[in-house]
């Protein structure tokens, strides 16, 4: 009964015609806007902000004026289509009342010109749609209340995001910049008092709070760039906080909320955040001497740090790498070409330091495009996913040091990441790395059982890891028989049991009858193989990873990790398009990994993707009793390993779907190795 009311309410009514008319009443706000805009465009950016700002204000108070004068006048008048007045059209029915002599009203005007035809047609169509639109307005305002909780939760999640941003894992920077900047803070005349600290959790600077306000800088930052290039950071950070953008910000997100159905409404709001960002930059430059070339540089490794961490932003931060970044960082550079240009070698100076800025940006923005349209699968999500995880081999090894001097560090960095992520991961015992075959290398045996103890599950390849291809069969019985002995030991200090066999290089034999008789080997011992349907090549962005390590090149590694990340996510792509091709479904899938340093350091952002993309960590027992896995598979007649799905889809006749390309870099540096061996 309540139910009904509301729907027949006039308040109701009134909001859904409020929300017509909003249409088009915001979209010509924002025709106003873009011509301004273009009056303007030689004006200061604070001008265009300021511009900006007035028509955001229209956009929402216009609506706001229309619903209250749509609430006074609602005895009188319903809508804004129809004029027609009540008694006027009681006057002309006691008029026109048809008679003998008098034809009816009907033929009367059917007389008249073809023009009052059509008043009367439109007449008629607008009051079919009004009394059409009045029996939807319920509808349509109950969409748009659900539109607004929708985005009222996520600015409450962005803030409180925020909240753990300011009050966990953060502490105040040493004294130095403690003074550097109280400084700054008395040359950009802050009036409020601004505490700085320095967090563990966040990868950008930000501005949190306008009563007390609060910059956080992440630590990395503070010894990743020089120091002119993080004063200018927080110089652009306190002209925030001097402006009330954060303020202004939050108000932003109420009329986005309010109008998240209209996009004028985010183009103007858009405008509002490029332009705020370009007035602070301004201000910096006018506050720091010399600083275009400097506080472009920051702007540059800034978003470098963002982007690879890939920290997803709250809808109510204000923080420096905001906005348009590319041209930002135009703007910035132009500005110093223009003071300098009596000066034929600052200009040139300038000119270089333009180039290799905006090459490196467009670089990180090329690599954004990429995540970018990875990131649009995101929609399209399911949950109910499942995934199981190997890791070949253990103890970690790389190709350049067998095992590498910090295996153990390694080891127990990424056991620690997979118990966060509750990933139930097998580790497959590489025996040669463990073992000469009589005696047990402590080191890194220990390794092994630091696995164990964690309550991971212990599996085996090979003792050498060999290609099942060129290996007699005898001798790869062998090889694998000699794993299991060593392994087995450690395992029965446990009474552990031994369950699973990877076979090296994913290559299980040359013909079908060794492939069998293979299998029927591991049945003989209790043990099961691995099929994997998510192979890649993880391994060579591992080496190249492993190799910048070495020599301490860090811009290198920070590129190769992007790479990787950006890689992995087009292979989950590819097995899942897989998935759907062969069986309809997303099947159980079971990934293939190295415990290398590389996936260590990128667990976080690696299985916090696929969680997003509703996976969960499964016991490869769970994943493999999928009954894909029964599929027909085809031998594979070369010396190489493959996915099972490819397996599957070439026993079927089918063609296999193109894979995605290891990256240029990495490709480049695996080949320099091979041609020094």
């Amino acid at each position: 009964m309540i139910l009904e009311n509301l729907a027949d309410s006039q308040l109701i009514e009134n909001l859904g015609w409020t929300l017509l008319h909003s249409v088009w009443q915001i979209a010509f706000v924002a025709l106003w806007l873009f011509l301004a805009l273009r009056a303007f465009a030689k004006s200061s950016a604070n001008s265009r902000y300021l511009v900006s700002l007035f028509a955001l204000g229209l956009a929402f108070l216009i609506p706001l004026t229309t619903f209250v004068w749509l609430s006074q006048n609602s005895a009188n008048v319903r809508h804004g289509f129809i004029n027609t007045d009540t008694k006027n059209a009681v006057t002309i029915n006691e008029t026109f009342q048809p008679t003998e002599d008098v034809p009816p009203l009907k033929n009367i005007r059917s007389a008249n010109s073809a023009s009052e035809n059509f008043f009367i047609s439109v007449e008629n169509l607008q009051t079919g749609f009004t009394e059409n639109f009045s029996a939807l307005s319920p509808i349509l305002v109950g969409l748009w209340f659900l539109g607004i909780i929708l985005f009222a939760i996520r600015l409450f999640g962005g803030i409180w995001q925020l909240h753990i941003y300011k009050t966990r894992e953060n502490s105040s920077p040493n004294e130095n910049w403690q003074a550097k900047f109280a400084d700054l803070g008395e040359r950009l005349k802050i009036k409020q008092r601004v505490k700085l600290l320095q967090s563990k959790i966040v990868e950008t600077p930000m501005v949190i709070g306008w009563l007390k306000p609060v910059i956080l800088v992440p630590t990395s930052v503070f010894l990743g760039i020089n120091p002119q290039e993080l004063e200018a950071i927080l110089a652009h950070e306190l002209e925030h906080i001097r402006r009330y953008d954060y303020l202004v910000n939050f108000a932003q997100n109420f009329v986005e909320i309010m109008f998240f159905y209209h996009p004028a409404v985010w183009w103007i709001s858009a405008n509002i955040r490029r332009e705020r960002e370009c007035a602070c930059d301004d201000a910096v430059v006018r506050t720091l001497e010399n600083s275009q070339i400097v506080y472009a540089n920051a702007l540059a490794n800034l978003e470098e740090f963002r982007h690879s961490a890939k920290q997803t932003a709250s809808p109510v931060l204000v923080a420096a790498n905001g906005g348009k970044l590319m041209k930002r960082i135009e703007r910035i550079i132009n500005n110093k070409n223009a003071k300098i240009s009596a000066n034929g070698n600052s200009l040139w100076s300038a000119s270089l330091a333009c180039g290799l800025i905006l090459a490196l940006v467009l670089g990180i923005f090329s690599a954004m495009q990429q995540s970018s349209v990875n990131a649009q699968t995101k929609i399209n999500d399911v949950k109910g996913r499942k995934m199981a995880v190997g890791f070949v081999s253990i103890p970690p090894v790389d190709r350049m040091e067998n095992p590498p001097k910090d295996a153990d560090a390694t080891a127990r960095l990424l056991i620690e990441k997979l118990k966060a992520h509750q990933v139930p991961a097998i580790g497959f015992v590489h025996g040669q790395m463990i073992s000469d075959g009589e005696k047990m290398y402590p080191v890194r045996a220990e390794i092994v059982r630091t696995w164990r103890d964690a309550g991971f599950e212990i599996g085996i390849g090979g003792y050498k890891h060999i290609w099942f291809y060129d290996t007699p069969f005898d001798e790869y019985v062998a090889n694998a028989e000699k794993n299991e002995r060593i392994t087995k030991q450690i395992l029965a200090e446990k009474n552990l049991p031994l369950r699973y066999f990877s076979y090296p290089f994913l290559n299980n034999g040359k013909t079908t009858e060794d492939k069998n008789r293979f299998e029927n080997w591991l049945t003989t011992r209790s043990l099961r193989s691995v099929k994997y349907t998510f192979d890649n090549q993880e391994w060579m962005y591992s080496f190249a990873y492993d190799a910048a390590r070495k020599d301490n090149d860090v811009n290198t590694m920070k590129e190769i990790r992007v790479e990787y990340l950006d890689y992995m996510t087009k292979m989950t792509e590819h097995y899942e398009a897989y998935s759907q091709e062969m069986f309809g479904r997303d099947i159980a899938q079971t990934l293939v990994l190295t415990p290398s340093r590389l996936v260590t350091d990128t667990a976080d952002e690696f299985f916090g993707f696929l969680a997003k993309r509703g996976y969960k960590f499964v016991l490869m027992d769970e994943a493999q009793s999928d009954e894909a896995y029964q599929t027909k598979e085809a031998l594979v007649d070369s010396k190489s390993g493959i996915s099972w799905f490819e397996r599957w889809q070439m026993a079927q006749g089918k063609k296999l779907l193109d894979e995605p390309k290891v990256s240029k870099t990495v490709w480049r540096i695996w080949q320099e190795m091979k041609d020094k061996k």
